[in-house]
């Protein structure tokens, strides 16, 4: 049965009718935005899994199209607006995770796996000069980077951060910024005597202090310069890194590293999230962290703040704190309006603010 859907009414987010397709979900307040103008059902739920990471399980011949735009929905009633006549099963997974199965009329027909759908997002155009507080979307491309020494080769099953970044976009609202993921890409390093090296920090009696003093060096060497270094933001999975260290925003390259066995055992080998767990969130708080760094921010002493010195830190939680002062927010998006990280000579600071646009512009 074939069925079209349309949802347009109170809660509606606020973009114009040409508008790219969006599906924002917020795993904290486990909220989902739409707008959708005209999407068949399955290529739909295949970008929900996408997004947070679920398990997803159709009847197979469960066909549709579906034209949904609503704001600030909770899972269950984002689903029933979608869905239309249609049944469905949202529930936790025994190993963990969330499960989504979609049926007509019994749930054990809902056999058939949907496969990852990644809608391509593209960012407005960004004007200098006049910020009207307007939502602001950075595009950043995701790596896995691949060798032959175990202690460096992603696993490139493992890189949908989509999931991961909706925390980080949690996290973010407060500057109204939000960062959307391309399709991941393998990368190379860029010299094969510093991929050696980086490997040999992880033998037995390499000291911490040796690791502190050669780990950046190494590393600059060993990732290649992007030729969009400084206009799109990059972050760049590594299955991990010596003593245990975690994300870091590399400022010459423009990248976010980021080791992949800090979140590794979040996905299980079917790529579904586990999550909602206080690891899961604190992963995201790491990664929002870094992507502050990216957006110009240095460290700050203040205690529950996103861009705490981790060394500074006090009370156990889970990872940097989660907010925002108001000045860390202007020079954030003073630095999203030159649509990319903070990169040293390629992409500085910006020196002044960016004033608010006036009623009469």
């Amino acid at each position: 049965m074939r069925f079209w859907m349309s949802l347009i009414g109170s809660g509606l987010l606020l973009s114009e009718a040409a508008a790219a397709d969006s599906v924002v979900w917020h795993p904290k307040a486990r909220t989902f935005d739409m707008n959708v103008r005209a999407m068949g059902l399955e290529q739909l739920l295949g970008v929900i899994k996408a997004e947070t990471g679920w398990e997803v399980l159709v009847e197979p011949g469960l066909k549709g199209r579906v034209e949904v735009k609503f704001r600030n929905k909770s899972a269950a009633d984002a689903m029933r607006f979608l869905l239309g006549d249609k049944r469905f099963s949202l529930v936790p997974r025994t190993k963990g995770g969330t499960r989504l199965m979609v049926y007509e009329s019994n749930l054990r027909g809902a056999t058939q796996k949907v496969a990852s759908e990644m809608l391509a997002y593209e960012a407005e155009p960004l004007a200098p000069g006049a910020d009207d507080g307007r939502l602001l979307t950075l595009k950043v491309k995701v790596h896995h980077l691949k060798s032959s020494f175990a202690s460096i080769n992603a696993d490139s099953k493992l890189t949908n951060i989509r999931p991961l970044l909706a925390g980080v976009n949690e996290l973010w609202q407060s500057a109204n910024i939000r960062f959307v993921a391309d399709r991941p890409v393998p990368m190379r390093a860029a010299d094969r005597d510093a991929e050696k090296a980086f490997a040999g920090l992880f033998k037995p009696g390499v000291s911490a202090t040796a690791v502190a003093q050669l780990q950046s060096r190494i590393l600059h060497k060993m990732l290649p310069d992007l030729p969009d270094r400084g206009k799109v933001f990059h972050i760049v999975v590594i299955y991990t890194m010596p003593r245990a260290y975690g994300a870091v925003y590399l400022p010459a390259k423009g990248m976010v590293l980021m080791p992949q066995v800090k979140f590794a055992a979040l996905v299980d080998a079917d790529g579904v999230w586990k999550d909602g767990s206080p690891v899961f969130f604190a992963q995201s708080n790491i990664l929002a962290h870094e992507m502050g760094h990216s957006l110009s921010l240095p460290h700050v002493a203040t205690q529950g703040n996103l861009m705490i010195d981790g060394k500074l830190r006090e009370g156990g939680g889970v990872g940097p704190g989660n907010k925002l002062a108001a000045k860390q927010i202007i020079a954030a998006r003073r630095q999203a309006f030159t649509g990319g990280p903070y990169v040293p000579g390629l992409n500085p600071r910006p020196t002044k603010p960016a004033p608010p646009k006036s009623p009469e512009d």
